[in-house]
């Protein structure tokens, strides 16, 4: 399988549609770029119009634009804590690890894929266990099972849990 171009495309290949929630987190967490949202944010009102119409210097209001977007189409944005941002907090991590799962070659790849997810968006505590993180003072690489990672997956698609907050 070739390696998606973006988090964006492992997103709507893994998971589908992106909500609202989803771009918001998803720009908080480094995933998606102001234009990927341009492009993919939907629905035509006044706000959404205005954040497509972004460019330049104008950018740096993207984030007040985002907001105001979101809230004009589904009544306020998510926030850090509340169970809206969880949920999309737990679509990004699945995605991602579908992807790694998918396209990473070895497990040193896999390996770095996971750590830098835990980084980037944090882990519920069930995640725990599927990496041992890297030691940088002593030298030792991050180790990950491919098949611990699957079986948290099959969980997640199966509905036998929830997803949590990050830890």
């Amino acid at each position: 399988m070739t390696p998606f171009s973006s988090p964006l495309e492992a997103f709507q290949t893994h998971i589908g549609p992106l909500t609202w929630d989803d771009l918001v987190t998803g720009y908080d967490f480094g995933f998606l770029t102001s234009l990927e949202i341009q492009i993919t944010a939907p629905g035509e009102g006044e706000a959404v119009q205005r954040l497509r119409a972004l460019e330049g210097s104008a950018l740096r209001d993207f984030e007040a634009h985002l907001w105001a977007a979101c809230v004009e189409a589904v009544g306020k944005t998510p926030r850090p804590g509340s169970s809206r941002w969880a949920q999309a907090q737990d679509r990004w991590r699945e995605a991602v690890l579908r992807e790694a799962l998918a396209t990473d070659r070895t497990a040193t790849q896999l390996a770095h894929s996971v750590e830098h997810l835990y980084e980037q968006v944090g882990c519920p505590e069930d995640m725990l266990g599927m990496l041992r993180p890297s030691q940088g003072w002593s030298g030792i690489p991050a180790t990950v099972d491919p098949a611990a990672v699957q079986r948290f997956l099959d969980r997640a698609r199966d509905g036998s849990r929830r997803f949590g907050t990050a830890s």
